[in-house]
């Protein structure tokens, strides 16, 4: 895997440190041990933007991204989904190429933080409230439409967090408008001094109960090993998890 990767925010100004990061949208994932800030700070440990080695070992476990080159990153790049309302919030997109292919890979940092609040059948009833109470929302419209992308979009989703849903349509959807044959979702997950590991166990869960309805997998999701493909909206998705390890006390930064 080679890499000529130029980072930018997304109005195009270069990042060449990891303080020039993009911030997120949640003020607090930006501090230290927190999500973001242990995303912008991975992809620093050199001089220059380089791609984490527990990354490059999850896209080396799929043949088809063998020669895989990265060419363009872009923290904090908004996705529009279906229906009106807010997009799918990419932490970080990736675009690159191998020999036969282009490749968009679409990255979601976790300290401990959840996979949102509400599961699909919790945010489609409150946003059925808001319509009764006289709310304009699109949100059990949305719903349908992205359950619509997915394998098996039925009562095997209703338990599925949201932002999983949202996360991989929005990363297929990406991929479409990006002309590439293949997205690759990954979830990214920092364990710090910070982390609390009865929260990471419940993210686990939450995860492993995702894969479960797009692959059909059956018990834990191992790190470092891509799934799929499946098909999301008409395109080919690999899905999994990178995992990154520090000791109980904040780690030594570039």
């Amino acid at each position: 895997m080679t890499t000529r990767l130029t980072l930018t925010r997304p109005d195009g100004t270069p990042i060449t440190c990891w303080q020039e990061w993009t911030r997120p949208k949640k003020e607090y994932h930006w501090g230290p041990c927190r999500s973001a800030m242990e995303l912008a700070q991975a992809w620093f440990r050199q001089s220059e933007p380089s791609l984490p080695e527990e990354l490059s070992q999850l896209l080396h476990s799929s043949e088809r991204l063998l020669a895989l080159e990265l060419l363009h990153g872009i923290p904090e790049l908004v996705t529009s989904l279906p229906e009106r309302g807010e997009g799918r919030n990419h932490d970080l997109w990736l675009s690159g190429r191998t020999k036969h292919e282009q490749v968009t890979i679409c990255i979601e940092a976790k300290a401990d933080e959840p996979f949102g609040n509400e599961t699909i059948a919790e945010y489609r009833r409150s946003a059925n409230r808001r319509r009764k109470s006289g709310a304009a929302t699109r949100v059990p419209e949305r719903i349908t439409r992205l359950l619509s992308l997915v394998p098996a979009g039925d009562n095997r989703w209703e338990n599925i967090r949201y932002q999983l849903l949202t996360a991989i349509c929005g990363s297929a959807i990406q991929a479409q408008r990006d002309g590439s044959a293949l997205a690759v979702f990954v979830v990214h997950e920092f364990h710090t001094c910070k982390t609390a590991t009865d929260k990471i166990s419940a993210n686990a869960k939450d995860f492993n109960t995702f894969m479960a309805a797009i692959t059909g997998s059956q018990g834990e999701i191992v790190a470092g090993i891509l799934y799929g493909p499946v098909t999301v909206g008409g395109v080919n998705c690999l899905i999994g998890k990178a995992m990154t390890y520090y000791n109980n006390s904040t780690p030594e930064r570039p």
